[in-house]
């Protein structure tokens, strides 16, 4: 059994992989097995991938009909047999000798959260992402509503910016919804943090994210928009009817979340689906979860009228 699973999915990637995989097969005492998902590429992708798994014995190549990102997580999460696994989007690179320094500091924690570097492939320009650093293990849910709110270069919810126990996975059945190509990674750090009993972060820089235009992240599809209002209904199933936990942080990120399907911004980017919106929106999970007096104010204004809460967003600049 390696130390560690590195999970890649790839789709049309010709142009990255070589320096993704590069930064993983040239690092020194690194106990991994990697697995790259090709999702149905039609590029030279799958070319590459043979060539890299000729060279090196630890790279298994698995593919699948283009589904999606989370179908070939989830692939990979079953083919996995490292005691840890790692997510690493075939854009991205790890940076150089983490994974020694990564690998040493595992000691059965559910969850090693390190930090990362973000590229950003128009300027050529880095910058650097400070994670809330705690000392010791805690529980994963109490690190969620510690620093969940806290403003960061990287988002919160990235899964490569940590590595998880497969155990721990699997005995929670903690994995990816299917189908789903948006907020995919909201739902499982989200799950993850609250079935985490165990978690530890570390100050290594371990992972670098590449921002480029035309990536899956930025580019404007009302489908991948749908899919963001399915996870926000999952977890708010999920989290309010949930008894004797703190849900101060969970509810404000459903309450944020909720507000901007109606924002300006979301009207520019998809069109005006207010009809829509407020026929799905369960009102007493987004009541239930408004628990400043500001969320309060605006889930009141959209109820009323969506286009009162634009004018009104518009006038105070709130969101």
């Amino acid at each position: 059994m390696p130390k560690l699973s590195i999970i890649i999915p790839a789709y049309n990637v010709e142009a990255f992989l070589q320096q993704c995989l590069d930064s993983i097969f040239s690092q020194k005492d690194a106990d991994v097995e990697v697995l790259c998902i090709d999702d149905g590429s039609i590029d030279g992708t799958p070319r590459l991938l043979q060539d890299y798994a000729a060279e090196h014995h630890n790279l298994r190549v698995l593919t699948q009909p283009n589904q999606g990102m989370s179908t070939a997580r989830n692939w990979g999460l079953k083919e996995a047999t490292g005691e840890y696994v790692m997510f690493v989007d075939s854009d991205d690179w790890l940076c150089e000798d983490s994974l020694a320094k990564l690998l040493a500091t595992l000691n059965g924690e559910d969850v090693i959260c390190f930090n990362a570097k973000k590229y950003f492939e128009k300027t050529n320009e880095y910058k650097d992402n400070n994670i809330p650093y705690v000392d010791g293990v805690i529980k994963g849910w109490d690190y969620f509503n510690k620093v969940r709110l806290i403003p960061s270069e990287i988002h919160f919810v990235c899964i490569w910016q940590r590595v998880y126990r497969r155990a721990f996975l699997k005995e929670n059945n903690l994995c990816f919804v299917e189908g789903i190509r948006r907020a995919e990674d909201d739902l499982f750090s989200t799950m993850v943090m609250y079935h985490a009993q165990t978690l530890k972060v570390i100050s290594d820089y371990v992972y670098v994210y590449r921002v480029r235009d035309n990536s899956i992240t930025t580019t404007v599809d009302i489908n991948r928009w749908y899919d963001s209002l399915k996870v926000l209904e999952i977890m708010a199933d999920f989290f309010v009817p949930l008894k004797g936990v703190d849900k101060s942080a969970i509810y404000q990120v459903l309450a944020s979340s909720y507000i901007n399907q109606f924002s300006s911004k979301t009207q520019a980017l998809y069109g005006d689906h207010d009809k829509e919106l407020r026929g799905r929106i369960k009102w007493e999970y987004f009541e239930e979860v408004c628990i400043t007096s500001r969320h309060m104010r605006l889930c009141g204004l959209i109820r009323i009228s969506p286009k009162l809460f634009r004018f009104y967003e518009s006038l105070t600049k709130l969101i």
